[in-house]
């Protein structure tokens, strides 16, 4: 029976990484030997986690790294963070700590900004070039149709926020705007709780982007009709190489 369990958990284990794969292709990496799964994250923040026999029966993933993108060590706050979960056994959770330490790592970005921000008074010429912002948002799948109405409204700011969403597998969103309105609407999308929701770009510019539908969210049904909308030639490449095409 012991054998027959140990099977089934490898089994699983096997096929929750190959999900992981697929949906962070040139971020997941599993050391078979070790038994060990690494994440890098597009900013530079990296997670290792080793994969008991046990895991996801009976034992729960451990925690062997985790540095931010300054490569600062993070394991203990990330260590609390996962803790805080009480994620139940005989679950596969691999995807909800890579989002939990994706979170930790936001949060102390924005926290050491803050901390760097309130030591220097930042000049006008510095705010103007910096006023707006574009985000780009990569998601396993987009079919709930709640989240895909969220994604077209703006509870705050939806007059000044202007972008593009497509669903299906993969889900993909592009806000730019005013840098408050854009961060308010994407943190509200986050607290959804999505499969894979991962900022693939998020730049601050002068101006917003251009899209050949003018104002407002629109909803597209290919990635073709993504990058077709996207008016400036610079800015479709950019968003090329966010998501991993170019």
């Amino acid at each position: 029976m012991q054998n027959d369990e140990a099977s089934q958990w490898k089994e699983r284990q096997q096929a929750e990484l190959a999900l992981l794969q697929a949906m962070f292709p040139d971020q997941v990496t599993w050391n078979d030997q070790r038994q060990e799964v690494q994440y890098k994250s597009t900013a530079g923040a990296s997670l290792t986690l080793r994969l008991p026999e046990g895991y996801p029966g009976k034992q729960e993933p451990t925690l062997l790294g985790a540095f931010d993108q300054q490569k600062k060590d993070i394991r203990q706050l990330t260590k609390d963070t996962f803790n805080s979960l009480n994620l139940p056994l005989d679950q596969e959770v691999l995807d909800t700590l890579l989002q939990r330490f994706e979170d930790v790592v936001e949060s102390r970005a924005r926290t050491l900004e803050s901390t760097q921000s309130s030591k220097v008074l930042a000049d006008s010429a510095t705010t103007n070039e910096e006023s707006c912002k574009t985000v780009v948002v990569w998601l396993h799948h987009l079919l709930n149709t709640n989240k895909r109405k969220l994604a077209l409204h703006p509870s705050i700011g939806a007059a000044k926020i202007v972008g593009l969403t497509k669903p299906g597998y993969p889900g993909v969103l592009i806000y730019s705007g005013p840098r408050e309105h854009v961060d308010a609407h994407v943190a509200e999308l986050k607290d959804q709780r999505w499969q894979a929701f991962q900022v693939r770009m998020d730049v601050a510019g002068p101006t917003s982007w251009s899209f050949s539908h003018g104002s407002g969210i629109r909803e597209v049904e290919s990635m073709s009709d993504v990058t077709q909308a996207i008016v400036e030639k610079e800015n479709r490449d950019a968003f090329l190489e966010a998501i991993h095409i170019k």
